[in-house]
């Protein structure tokens, strides 16, 4: 399905960050209530419950009353999908030295963005890495003295903290 329009491509974010929750939660504690989402996504009870309309219309969830709701096979699916593709971005910029908490943050503001062949390239990517460590090294190696070098002289050689 392409998606054509700004407001569109936020719409699939938000959904995305939804299926994600839900999974997560479901995880953590079986079914699951618009306030457990809320808290989870730091949003307001009855943007959930909009949201959590629009993801059963589209086969997304299932609501049981006086049990809340779960994903649907197609919505564990979908929300596997999200975090994979989650997973792998924040593993490659891990593997290229980004601190855990900015890497995490980043791949989830990347996430939604991506195409699918982009994120298989990126998984490839990440296996290659993992199977030729002496490669990985060498990108950091780089990647560090590109950095070294656009520092201020009298900053040169000092590591900083992610």
């Amino acid at each position: 399905m392409e998606i054509s329009t700004a407001k569109q491509k936020r719409d699939l974010s938000r959904l995305e960050d939804y299926l994600e929750a839900i999974y997560n939660l479901n995880e953590e504690k079986g079914f699951i209530s618009t306030a457990d989402i809320a808290d989870k996504l730091g949003v307001k009870s009855p943007t959930v419950s909009i949201m959590v309309t629009r993801l059963a219309d589209q086969g997304f969830v299932v609501r049981e009353r006086y049990r809340g709701m779960k994903l649907t096979e197609q919505g564990v699916r979908a929300a596997r999908s999200v975090i994979r593709r989650h997973e792998t971005i924040s593993e490659l910029l891990e593997m290229l030295g980004i601190g855990k908490e900015i890497a995490y943050e980043d791949a989830e503001g990347i996430e939604h963005h991506l195409h699918p062949v982009t994120i298989s390239k990126f998984e490839g990517l990440v296996r290659f890495l993992k199977d030729n460590p002496s490669s990985l090294d060498a990108i950091r190696r780089s990647s560090e003295n590109r950095l070294d070098m656009s520092a201020r002289p009298e900053d040169r050689g000092k590591r900083k903290n992610n």
